[in-house]
């Protein structure tokens, strides 16, 4: 004789919206312009609707031409983005690194003279975490050389502090 589990009113809303997620990305995914929506989500200023995005990326594994067209905003939320996003779109970069790094190496190194040109602590901090992470040594270098003389004492302790915990 075997006792049926009873499981609380919360388990059973979780275990029903979790049905109605996945559905729903089942559907999202099979829409001509979903590839445009993420893309739309992903410039949006709203962080949820860029973390949904985010999310969206990472659990339903999308293509390798699909994440080059995405490649440009993830990067630029991994570096501009809200704190929570950034996280969210850094990890996207990272665990993606392995099989698309050429893909943003050269989006990466692309959009590299635009963030050196916004002289902003907070993006050149970012953008040196984020160059440690994926290992493009070439370009960390270039931006320690633009941070070791730069005017602003701020983006001189970016210089400081990598390159006493890391080896750039």
């Amino acid at each position: 004789m075997t006792i049926e589990p009873i499981y609380s009113k919360e388990w059973i809303n979780v275990n029903e919206a979790d049905t109605k997620v996945r559905v729903s990305r089942f559907h999202f995914r099979k829409t001509n312009d979903y590839l445009e929506q993420i893309l739309f989500a992903l410039n949006n200023d709203d962080p949820a609707k860029q973390a949904t995005a985010l999310r969206f990326i990472r659990d339903e594994g999308i293509s390798e031409a699909e994440f080059e067209i995405l490649t440009p905003a993830i990067i630029n939320i991994a570096i501009n983005g809200n704190t929570d996003n950034l996280i969210l779109a850094r990890d996207r970069l990272i665990r993606s690194e392995f099989y698309c790094s050429y893909i943003i190496k050269e989006k990466l190194t692309s959009m590299f003279d635009d963030f050196l040109k916004t002289e902003d602590q907070y993006i050149y901090r970012r953008l040196a975490e984020l160059l440690f992470f994926l290992n493009y040594k070439e370009l960390r270098k270039r931006l320690m050389e633009k941070c070791k003389y730069s005017k602003d004492k701020n983006i001189v302790n970016i210089y400081t502090d990598f390159t006493e915990k890391y080896d750039f």
